[in-house]
């Protein structure tokens, strides 16, 4: 419908130059770098951040099958 806002998850991993490694705050691990996106002023500006922990022991573990 006109005037509502749809809201989508975007997410790419990304790749690591320029960027520091990024840790699970848990396990300690490294975790992959990903780019989210968000708009401001009308255009879609990128946003670096922590991914999912792929450590099967950790608390925070994010199973990519479930996706």
């Amino acid at each position: 419908m006109a005037g509502e806002q749809q809201h989508h998850t975007h997410e790419t991993v990304a790749p690591q130059a320029g960027h520091e490694q990024q840790t699970c705050p848990a396990c300690g691990r490294r975790v992959d770098t990903v780019v989210r996106r968000r708009k401001s002023l009308g255009i879609f500006v990128p946003v670096w951040g922590r991914g999912p922990c792929r450590n099967p022991d950790c608390r925070d573990y994010s199973d990519p099958e479930e996706r």
